[in-house]
């Protein structure tokens, strides 16, 4: 089967404008209603893919005005107000770039929401920061004390995956940043108001971490790892609200599960059983295949998840709503499953 492939995070050059692209990839079959819903802005006058984009979907325009009214309480309480509205500026032009693509543009809200949350916080080189996840495979912790007038140590531990990554050092202090270097492994660490903003430059191995393991990103001041609110909606395999609540009502306890599971999506051709089909795999890196889910416009879904027994042995569940395809998979399906298995020998329940 032909997939158009989306690449890891060691090929996105640590941006999340090609993360973008990625789901440009995936999503750009998706089809917005006219339907107008209350936003912080005036929908009457939306102009751009993404204003009319945010204002068709009544889940966006819900994130709109949340973020609206905490980016006005939090720009009356950090200590660096103009560093702020220079930061929004260049958090408008990154959700722009999602265009019309509802599922890119509901993770940036969603993250964005999460930083405005922390940003009033006092900053301090002496805590411990957690990665705002751009996924729900990503995840990073960081320690950082300051040692002395122009130095800081920290401590870095890294998941995508299955995948890990640890790194420790001391940064050396300029002009309120921190810089490490070793080898052709390089870190910067910005203050941002209450957060902290890590670059990366050199590969995964380079900084001593498993394929696909990356440091940069936005942590906020936290002991605890962040959890966003990321569903099936915002990682686009629901294309509507009301996609996502049948995906909830057919998977049960197991619609989390493969949210967790999603980690990176592939989208390959449709099923010559089901015509006009959509179908996405999803692989996690160290783990490989975890899912695979097939979609039609009029709400029908069939999917496949890896998981595993009280006995700890791997098992696959099969669900779908389509009646007739309750003891049979579709040609798509049949062929993930045969070449996830492999001589494995993992079962498949079949859900009632």
């Amino acid at each position: 089967m032909a997939l158009a492939y989306c690449a890891p995070p060691e090929e996105w050059n640590l941006s999340m404008l090609s993360f973008r692209s990625c789901h440009a990839v995936l999503l750009a079959s998706l089809v917005f209603t006219s339907l107008t819903h209350a936003s912080s802005f005036d929908c009457a006058s939306a102009s751009s893919k993404t204003e009319k984009a945010i204002c068709a979907d009544p889940y966006l325009s819900q994130l709109d005005v949340q973020l609206a009214e905490r980016w006005r309480s939090t720009l009356a309480n950090v200590p660096e107000p103009k560093a702020l509205k220079t930061d929004q500026r260049q958090w408008l032009k990154a959700r722009n770039a999602c265009g019309a693509l509802t599922a890119c543009l509901r993770r940036e809200y969603l993250m964005r929401l999460a930083e405005l949350e922390h940003a009033t916080q006092p900053f301090s080189w002496d805590a411990t920061w957690q990665l705002i996840p751009p996924g729900t495979s990503t995840a990073a912790t960081v320690t950082t004390h300051r040692r002395d007038a122009t130095h800081i140590t920290f401590d870095i531990t890294a998941a995508e995956g299955a995948n890990s990554g640890e790194l420790d050092g001391v940064a050396k202090l300029k002009n309120g940043e921190a810089h490490y270097v070793s080898g052709e492994c390089a870190l910067s660490f910005t203050p941002l108001n209450g957060v902290l903003n890590l670059s990366q430059a050199g590969a995964d191995a380079d900084c001593s971490a498993g394929m696909g393991v990356y440091y940069g990103g936005t942590y906020v001041a936290s002991e605890q790892p962040l959890t966003l609110d990321y569903d099936m909606l915002s990682l686009g395999l629901a294309r509507t609200p009301e996609e996502n609540q049948t995906l909830k009502a057919l998977l049960k306890d197991d619609y989390q599960k493969l949210v967790q599971l999603s980690g990176n999506l592939q989208i390959g051709d449709p099923s010559s059983d089901v015509p006009d089909s959509q179908v996405v795999e999803m692989w996690m890196r160290g783990l490989g295949g975890t899912g695979i889910l097939m979609s039609t416009a009029d709400q029908h879904f069939w999917v496949i998840l890896l998981t595993y027994d009280a006995h700890g042995q791997e098992r696959m569940r099969y669900y779908t709503n389509a009646a007739q395809w309750k003891g049979r998979l579709p040609d798509v399906l049949q062929a993930w499953y045969q070449r996830i298995n492999g001589n494995r020998a993992i079962a498949l329940d079949h859900i009632p």
